[in-house]
């Protein structure tokens, strides 16, 4: 995604408009590539939970569990601030979906983690994993 196709995909998830917001998120999960991984986890630290949970599915896509500590961060952040996180939940479980085995294998490593927001996450998510 270019750096102007970037500004408008932010400017509009961060819109009053329902409308451009979802289009937003939407072109964002589409149109996002590899090359977009660096920018999609400076969205994981944006402070709108939307822009964070809209970023979350196309890095869940894209990198797998590569991330998953970032997520979980950003995830974590969200439930701080009292939202229910249903569409990030989701983009975790499809990535668990999506990369079974290498999810679980990630997870394993968070599950062992003395931070118990981490731990916590991991034990959840390590549970859409069973059949790895």
């Amino acid at each position: 995604m270019n750096a102007v196709k970037r500004y408008k995909v932010l400017s509009d998830l961060d819109s009053a408009d329902i409308n451009e917001m979802v289009q937003a998120a939407q072109a964002l999960y589409q149109e996002s590539v590899e090359e977009d991984i660096p920018w999609l986890l400076e969205l994981m630290r944006n402070t709108s939970f939307f822009v964070r949970e809209s970023a979350a599915w196309p890095l869940a896509k894209l990198a797998g569990p590569k991330y998953l500590r970032e997520l979980f961060v950003a995830y974590q952040l969200g439930f701080d601030e009292g939202h229910d996180n249903d569409g990030f939940t989701t983009a975790l479980i499809e990535c668990a979906h999506l990369y079974p085995k290498e999810t679980a294998q990630s997870l394993q490593i968070l599950v062992e983690s003395t931070d118990a927001v981490l731990h916590n996450h991991a034990k959840w998510l390590l549970e859409f994993c069973e059949d790895a």
